[in-house]
């Protein structure tokens, strides 16, 4: 019994070595025919989100320029902070780039891309949460069974 299981595993192993041979096949120097790549792809759950861009890709995504109203809130913003002089002109210049890095900079926050988004909220320019306040009339309190307010009954059984 135990010659039989080793013969069975030996053909095995013969069968998978022949397998993997026919894989290696070399096509011969003298033919046209292009080489064949094999390339082997690992997926792993931090490695699935990469696919072939092509290069230089990256640089593309994201804000690309600053459009010329916004750079005129961040001049007006700058002058007022006595970071600029002059009037804002709606360009994103040199001069208006070197007002933000060392506004940037003596703030503590790092100054090669400007404008950062910590220094336009310290600005007043970051997002609007207008729209995100509850009204305090909207509000309603919760009440119990008995439709009495559960704040008011539990205050007055202590």
């Amino acid at each position: 019994m135990r010659t039989r299981n080793l013969l069975t595993i030996g053909a095995v192993l013969i069968f998978f070595a022949g397998l993997s041979q026919a894989k290696t096949h070399h096509t011969p120097s003298n033919s046209k025919a292009a080489p064949v790549r094999h390339t082997s792809v690992h997926h792993t759950a931090k490695s699935s989100s990469h696919h072939r861009t092509r290069p230089g890709a990256w640089k593309h995504h994201g804000q690309q320029g600053i459009q010329g109203d916004r750079a005129a809130e961040i001049q007006q913003a700058l002058i007022r902070e006595n970071y600029l002089d002059g009037s804002p002109s709606g360009a994103w210049d040199s001069r208006t780039q070197q007002a933000m890095a060392r506004y940037q900079a003596d703030h503590g926050w790092q100054s090669k891309v400007t404008p950062d988004s910590r220094a336009l909220i310290k600005l007043g320019l970051g997002p609007s949460h207008d729209k995100d306040i509850v009204p305090a009339d909207s509000v309603s309190t919760s009440m119990d069974a008995s439709g009495t307010n559960a704040a008011a009954s539990n205050s007055s059984r202590r």
